[in-house]
């Protein structure tokens, strides 16, 4: 007959795999949507669009991306604040999930876009 931590590990993937348990598949997946977030500010914080204003820059990849990122980002903004609420979630809710402070470095805001906007 298998031992208890066997069926503990059972138990555990069980509720993994069904999102029950301390494991929440919603809440993980807002933290990804979270990180995408700061990653396309973080680049757009690095991207210089005086370097890429010439008419053949204009047709490459990085500058249409960072120019998709710029039309996408008040969408994506408003896209995570209702998840949040949505899911209810707090600052500390999100801390318990991810363990680190690195989520609240920089929280997104209108003004920050428009810094980025302005600096470019």
């Amino acid at each position: 007959m298998p031992d208890i931590s066997y069926y503990e590990k059972k138990c555990r993937h069980y509720e993994n795999l069904l999102g029950i348990g301390s494991y929440d598949p919603v809440k993980s997946a807002f933290l990804v949507y979270l990180k995408i977030l700061k990653q396309q500010v973080e680049f757009l914080n690095s991207f210089d669009i005086k370097s890429h204003i010439s008419d053949s820059d204009k047709e490459s990849p990085k500058y249409k991306r960072a120019i998709e990122m710029v039309d996408g980002l008040p969408k994506m903004i408003a896209s995570v604040n209702d998840l949040r609420t949505t899911l209810k979630l707090t600052q500390e809710d999100i801390l318990s999930i991810d363990g680190s402070k690195e989520l609240f470095d920089k929280i997104v805001t209108p003004e920050m876009i428009s810094d980025v906007l302005s600096n470019s």
